[in-house]
């Protein structure tokens, strides 16, 4: 059965339209220019998955509070500001099939606006007043540097294992979501089991998402994906699907395929190396793993009593599968 994200939203869509208006609210400026680009970011309309997974896991422990909304909109602010200087390190001239910001104001003001994002971040973290919360907040901030920095040296050293790629993404991309998932439950409860089964949850499948989005790389579709098909492999970023194909294709393999995705990103290279991850099951086994971490994040929910709210935390998993962009 195909999941839809309006299914997903249903038990927890008031406390949504909460959030954004936090979130809305969070990024006026005094700034005539600043206020231009946040409108854009705002018209830009994403999934919101990072702070409907806070939502979630707040509402599966209590009732949300305006503690759970001003937390939903920093981790939506801190994920913006991400996403702002991705676009500018991956020289991507479109975000969500429209144009990005770096392609409309050029690259200086694209980063002095991720920096103005995490600025606010910061201002609101000390806002939450809470030091645990603070504590998960700075080091989940690290880590989304460390990691994006790790994947581009090790991308350029030519050092990437496996092993390797789940700390890297861990990193980048499930760490926000792992610490949104328990920041939610903190602002409803204090057991400290139901923050860590829920940021165990949102780690797992954090390292899921970004597998799946690793796989449109290769499989999607730039229409339904909203960013252009083969930008990992144009900038020589090496995931799941290719460190296996590397492990499995032998030395001369090897290093024809290095050979080759060294000269460009153009179609036929790109080809190429769609070839040889299916010639040594790279997409398979990446398959493999979606589904692993899949499972993993729901056995993390094992804990809590049955309900709209955790059948929609479950589905969001099976909708992450199921995902064409």
């Amino acid at each position: 059965m195909k999941i839809s994200l309006d299914d997903l939203l249903r038990p927890v869509q008031a406390e949504l339209n909460s959030f954004q208006h936090y979130f809305e609210d969070s990024l006026k400026s005094h700034v005539f220019l600043i206020n231009q680009v946040m409108k854009y970011v705002i018209a830009q309309k994403g999934k919101k998955m990072r702070p409907m997974l806070l939502i979630l896991s707040a509402k599966l422990n209590g009732e949300c509070t305006e503690q759970t909304y001003s937390a939903a909109s920093l981790i939506e602010v801190l994920h913006t500001a991400t996403l702002v200087h991705d676009d500018v390190v991956d020289e991507a001239e479109t975000r969500r099939g429209l144009p990005s910001i770096n392609s409309i104001w050029r690259n200086k003001i694209s980063v002095l606006i991720g920096d103005y994002l995490f600025s606010k971040a910061l201002v609101k973290m000390v806002k939450l007043k809470h030091p645990e919360m603070l504590d998960l907040l700075a080091t989940t901030a690290d880590k989304l540097v460390t990691g994006e920095i790790d994947q581009i040296d090790r991308a350029r050293s030519d050092t990437m294992t496996e092993e390797a790629y789940y700390d890297m993404i861990e990193d980048k991309t499930a760490s926000l979501l792992a610490t949104g998932c328990k920041l939610g439950a903190m602002t409803t409860t204090d057991d400290h089991e139901a923050w860590n089964a829920l940021y165990e949850y949102g780690r797992c499948f954090g390292i899921a998402f970004q597998i799946k989005d690793d796989l449109f790389d290769f499989e999607g579709r730039a229409a339904s994906v909203g960013k252009p098909i083969g930008l990992d492999v144009k900038h020589n970023m090496v995931t799941l699907p290719i460190i296996y194909a590397l492990q499995h294709a032998g030395k001369e393999k090897t290093r024809e395929f290095k050979r080759m995705s060294k000269k460009g990103g153009d179609k036929a290279i790109q080809k190429y190396v769609l070839e040889f991850i299916n010639t040594y099951g790279g997409l398979e086994y990446t398959k493999q793993r979606l589904q692993y971490y899949s499972d993993q994040a729901k056995t993390n929910l094992d804990r809590f009593p049955d309900g709209p709210i955790k059948y929609s935390m479950i589905q969001f998993i099976d909708f992450n599968i199921q995902r064409e962009k």
